[in-house]
């Protein structure tokens, strides 16, 4: 089988790139601008970015160090667009967060959202565990600050890695600062499940799957029967 060149694959050196000249950010309008000419080369081989599903364990992409993304380019449409992008992509697969690296894009963004509908739709063992419903929420460049040590270990799973889970520890309590859809900063304390969640998608920015700090030898395929 031929391998093509892959778009993930040209971000990554885009990044290098970026990093080697001391830039501190990367614009949604370079990355769109470095495709262009190779959306029309290679329209039939290439990945169109943002991906249209979650990619698995594997893709560069997901051992990438995320970017901060450039505030002046949050108005722009194809930003926005990228937004809801993120969230129709994170509804289809079900899961409560998704972050940008899991669709192609190495930024530092992610989005929770956990309504009404899917808490009761939950397994016994999140719902009696204190998770609470959320609004779909935009994290753009998040700093995390822990305010409750407090290890917690219960299982995780990831989109990226589908059908297995494993024990994981977590800290009881986080605050995040970031900026919103709109680039206006504001600040987010969360604990339990909601702080598990924002931690999960908060490691992803920084290449880290939850296969990395689990729990030796709890790692199998899900079964909801032992869990």
């Amino acid at each position: 089988m031929i391998i093509m060149p892959r778009y993930s694959d040209i971000i990554s050196r885009c990044v290098k790139n970026v990093h080697k000249s001391n830039t501190r950010s990367l614009s949604f309008a370079s990355v769109k601008e470095l495709f262009s000419p190779l959306s029309l080369k290679q329209k039939s081989t290439a990945k169109k970015l943002p991906y249209d599903y979650i990619c698995r364990v594997g893709d560069p992409v997901l051992r990438q160090k995320t970017t901060p993304i450039d505030l002046r380019t949050v108005e722009e449409q194809s930003f926005q667009q990228t937004l809801e992008h993120l969230r129709d992509i994170m509804r289809k697969y079900g899961t409560v967060g998704l972050s940008a690296p899991q669709i192609g894009l190495p930024w530092q963004l992610f989005a929770i959202e956990i309504t009404e509908k899917s808490l009761k739709e939950f397994h016994s063992y999140y719902r009696n565990h204190n998770i609470e419903t959320c609004p779909l929420t935009y994290f753009i460049n998040p700093k995390l600050k822990v305010t409750n040590p407090e290890k917690i270990v219960f299982y995780e799973m990831c989109g990226s890695i589908p059908n297995y889970c494993a024990e994981v520890p977590r800290v009881k309590e986080i605050e995040i600062e970031a900026y919103n859809r709109f680039g206006e900063p504001f600040r987010w304390n969360a604990k339990d499940w909601l702080a598990r969640i924002a931690q999960h998608e908060f490691d992803h920015l920084q290449g880290t799957l939850f296969i990395d700090i689990m729990v030796p030898r709890t790692f199998k395929f899900l079964n909801w029967e032992s869990v």
